[in-house]
């Protein structure tokens, strides 16, 4: 093993000895902490084992759900590619693990453990990954290392860097530089990006630009889309707003919009869809404080009266949802520290999209939207609401926005085929 995996392994081990307390507390009292443990800590069922023993597996790691969902297509194409390779998912995160159980039938999927080497090694032996694909930000020593020495090819895509995680790699640089060194492509989501992966140390000849898997329009599933409309629209006004992937922080700045579908000349029902589904709770809270009566979307069989709030507490069904949306907020955006999430995922159905001031991780894709009108920025409650609701009352503009949204993305296509040649 490399001296700086050896150091890095050494942290990491101290680290779980102070630390373990600390989440072994919430694991016993949380569910989605306790659902992940076994699997972070490297135990894999007999069922997993049984799936990928023997078999020619090419591994995609994604850390959650959002970065699951922009590889779903870039799988089934690999499937086609590597006919007599199956498709292996780990992710980080329990969203991540409830996305593939609901959106890939007979996933073959596990949590990825930590990082460190007597954890991570068992998952790495058992799966003897053909191609490793890492998405987005997974840049991790000790799973490059061990499949490099599997005989892997290590790959990147759709590769990205926060500001916050540049300057915690430019001062572990000895060892990212390292971990570098395991990848063989780094397909990178745009020039900044790879510009940053090159300052960092990375190998030029390793670097290409392919665009944005999440510039890619998905599949939609036309036998959901068609159940999901069934039980939604006997409860659905005129219009619709969508507040997709949002977090309970973010909560003071919807209570406005809210109140506002109480309002007799309110034509608006309001889509609350949690980024978390535990974090649902806290939303039913604040409606039920502020007088502002709700649906769960769990509860709907078809049928009922018309609503101005539903509260979407199912996995899998907020890309059918922004279809039959008017409009949608992105959530991620309104608070500091979170980043923002996929800002075109309303854009795909030709729906304006509204987000906060708060978009790191989309800058360049928040930029484009305003200049192309198609995205709106807010600053606070008041402003969504006002911005909303102007956009809404134009049909005019809403007509123009849909135009506009098929050109854009058809100018953005691509990325999935060059990501998939170069695997």
């Amino acid at each position: 093993m490399p001296l700086e995996l050896l150091i890095y392994n050494g942290i990491l081990f101290l680290l779980i000895v102070v630390f373990f307390p600390f989440f072994l507390f919430p694991a016993i009292f949380i569910s989605k902490y306790r659902e992940g443990l076994a699997g972070r800590l490297g135990f894999v069922s007999a069922a997993f084992k049984a799936k990928v023993c023997g078999k020619e597996n090419i591994w995609i790691h994604s850390a959650s759900a959002g970065e699951v969902k922009c590889v779903l297509e870039l799988a089934e194409a690999l499937k086609k590619k590597y006919p007599g390779s199956q498709i292996v998912f780990t992710t980080t995160g329990v969203n991540g693990q409830r996305m593939l159980k609901n959106a890939v039938k007979n996933a073959v999927t596990c949590y990825l453990p930590l990082d460190f080497h007597y954890f991570i090694k068992p998952l790495v032996n058992l799966i003897k990954p053909k191609i490793l694909v890492a998405v987005e930000t997974e840049y991790w020593p000790g799973l490059f290392y061990l499949s490099k020495r599997q005989g892997a090819r290590v790959v990147l895509v759709n590769g990205r860097f926060s500001k916050k995680a540049v300057k915690r790699y430019r001062f572990i640089s000895f060892l990212i530089k390292k971990t570098f060194f395991f990848v063989d492509l780094f397909a990178m989501r745009s020039s900044e990006d790879a510009a940053t992966l090159l300052s960092l140390g990375a190998p030029g000849d390793k670097i290409v630009v392919t665009g944005d898997l999440k510039n890619e329009i998905p599949v939609v599933d036309l036998g959901k889309k068609a159940a999901l409309e069934a039980v939604l629209t006997p409860v659905l006004k005129e219009q619709v707003l969508v507040l997709g992937s949002v977090h309970s922080r973010e909560i003071p700045y919807f209570k406005d919009i809210l109140k506002y579908t109480l309002e007799e000349k309110a034509a608006l029902t309001v889509i609350i869809a949690p980024r978390f589904l535990e974090e649902a709770g806290a939303f039913v809270k604040m409606l039920e404080e502020t007088g502002v009566p709700y649906i769960k979307r769990s509860s709907l069989k078809g049928g009922g009266n018309k609503t101005g709030v539903v509260i979407l507490d199912t996995i899998g069904e907020l890309s059918v949802v922004y279809s039959l949306a008017s409009a949608a907020f992105v959530g991620g955006s309104f608070v500091d520290g979170i980043g923002g999430h996929n800002l075109l995922e309303p854009v795909y159905f030709g729906k304006p999209v509204f987000f906060g001031p708060y978009t790191p991780n989309f800058k360049e894709m928040a930029d484009e939207l305003e200049l192309k009108l198609l995205g709106y920025k807010v600053i606070d409650a008041s402003g969504l609401t006002m911005q909303v609701t102007a956009v809404l009352k134009d049909s005019a503009l809403l007509k123009k926005i849909a135009e506009i949204s098929e050109v854009f993305l058809e100018s953005k296509k691509g990325s999935m085929i060059k990501t998939l040649d170069l695997i």
